[in-house]
């Protein structure tokens, strides 16, 4: 059992910009519920069960808004002080990690609820992130000493749910008595390879997105080393490529690379710009560097990243290239298929929500990142870390639409002008008129005082120059969490 009680406490109370869960540097995914109490089973030696029971408050709570107070905090009956504590006001969409696993010699099939994330990067990665809560799969493993193969289903609520039937805007407050409809998941296969005296990893990643409004599901997609790509079922699936490589030419030091294709012109067919039946191209570039070393009274670990992302990196159209009105694709019915994907969340404020994510790269497309970490742990007592990040953005965001027209010269990230329309924010096309700039300078530390007690904290200071990428704009922000934790 897990007893985690959190503050949090920030000086900007009035930018929505630092308001909700998900815009701090110590978001949802980092935040401890107050109460954690795992269960486990192993009947046999070739099962094991696992669920983990929360209690914490609720994902957007009734009196206020995450972080429109200096104040916050997942302790109950302290979350909301103005009506008390509630019934309500408990997050009911536990377990965030609830999964059953067979296994045998050399393999692992995986049920359930869980996070994953693919890749080596520390800011993210480009098929699977880190930045989503949960992921409801079927994971199949099966390995060598030298080989590594992944299968991965996993399955989120349709746009249909959350969009209107023009899939033009976003519905809100949707209840949870209106029935689901359609099928929307994910498929990816991950193929490892290490060679060279274990000093190379190389891996392949295909993933698929696959989306059907009523519901139908096509059994072929399920073969597990099909190429996707050739499928050529533009109508209910988008593919998407990626390339790993880690190599550890001495002790202590690594470099690893990511690259991925959501969308590229080969040699014959039509470059964006130059034909009105081009796609804009679509990629992302990462490098890094990581060390370990091993010190007298603990261990050192430093880290560099890179990464560079096309602006309609994960966006996609629907599949209908007939109809097309000055270049954009219409959606008339039919979603759009892409990589952005939404986790359903229930509270007594807003019902059901749906809150969107890219499912791979935690800042989406139209970005060039760059980070530094710096981490030293003594494990018995003590540990502490520093964190340097920068992100230069474009006016894409997750919610852009997709054009497959480009009536420009250049597209190359971040843009200083938002090209098309966008879903939720129908202004952007005129308003976004140059490039965000977000410097982040954090410390985080934890002191264990005893056996089963430590005490964290975290201080994170955010600059943004040309805030939602209007120029002029300015906000800033300092956040500190505190948190004791007790473990019985």
């Amino acid at each position: 059992m897990d007893l985690s009680p959190e503050i949090y406490v920030h000086k900007n109370t009035s930018d929505e910009q630092f308001q909700d869960r998900d815009n701090w540097i110590y978001g949802y995914t980092e935040q401890r519920p107050m109460l954690k109490v795992p269960f486990e089973t192993w009947p046999g030696k070739n099962f094991y069960g696992y669920f983990e029971l929360t209690i914490g408050n609720s994902f957007k709570p009734t009196d206020s808004v995450f972080g429109s107070s200096i104040l916050n905090t997942n302790i109950l009956a302290l979350a909301t002080p103005l009506d008390g504590f509630a019934i309500s006001e408990l997050n009911m969409n536990f377990p965030y990690r609830a999964f059953g696993v067979v296994g045998g010699d050399k393999w692992t099939l995986q049920l359930g609820r869980d996070r994953v994330s693919w890749g080596p990067g520390f800011t993210g990665n480009f098929v699977v992130g880190d930045n989503l809560i949960y992921h409801n799969m079927l994971r199949f493993t099966t390995y060598g000493s030298n080989f590594k193969y992944t299968f991965l289903a996993s399955f989120f609520p349709h746009k249909i749910n959350y969009y209107s039937e023009t899939g033009n805007s976003l519905l809100e407050n949707t209840s949870q008595y209106t029935p689901l409809k359609g099928l929307s998941m994910f498929m990816g296969h991950r193929l490892e390879w290490r060679f060279l005296y274990d000093k190379v990893n190389f891996v392949l990643t295909e993933g698929l997105m696959y989306s059907s409004p009523s519901g139908n599901l096509d059994l072929q997609i399920f073969n597990p080393f099909m190429l996707w790509h050739n499928l050529y079922t533009n109508v209910n699936t988008n593919s998407i490529l990626s390339l790993e490589l880690d190599f550890t030419p001495v002790d202590n030091w690594n470099i690893y690379a990511q690259w991925v294709v959501d969308e590229f012109a080969i040699p014959g067919e039509a470059k964006p710009t130059a034909n009105e039946s081009a796609f804009p191209s679509a990629m992302g570039f990462m490098l890094g560097s990581k060390t370990s070393y091993i010190m007298e009274n603990g261990l050192l670990n430093a880290a560099i990243e890179f990464a560079y992302t096309d602006p309609y990196l994960y966006l996609r159209g629907n599949g209908l290239y007939g109809e097309e009105e000055a270049g954009e694709i219409k959606s008339s019915g039919v979603y759009d298929i892409n990589f952005v994907v939404a986790v359903r969340n229930y509270s007594q404020t807003d019902n059901m929500t749906y809150d969107e994510e890219f499912l791979g790269y935690k800042y989406g497309g139209d970005a060039i990142v760059a980070a530094i970490n710096v981490e030293f742990d003594t494990f018995d007592r003590w540990n502490i870390e520093g964190n340097l990040f920068y992100m230069a953005h474009g006016t894409h965001d997750r919610w852009t639409k997709w054009k497959k027209t480009l009536d420009y010269e250049d597209m190359s990230p971040p843009t200083d002008h938002h090209y098309g329309e966008n879903y939720k924010d129908p202004d952007a096309k005129n308003k976004r008129n140059t490039v965000s700039h977000t410097l982040v300078a954090g410390i985080a530390g934890e002191y264990r005082i005893l056996k089963n007690l430590s005490v964290f904290g975290q201080l994170d200071f955010i600059n943004i120059w040309n805030n939602k990428n209007i120029k002029g704009e300015y906000t800033d922000d300092l956040q500190f969490t505190l948190r004791l934790s007790y473990t019985l």
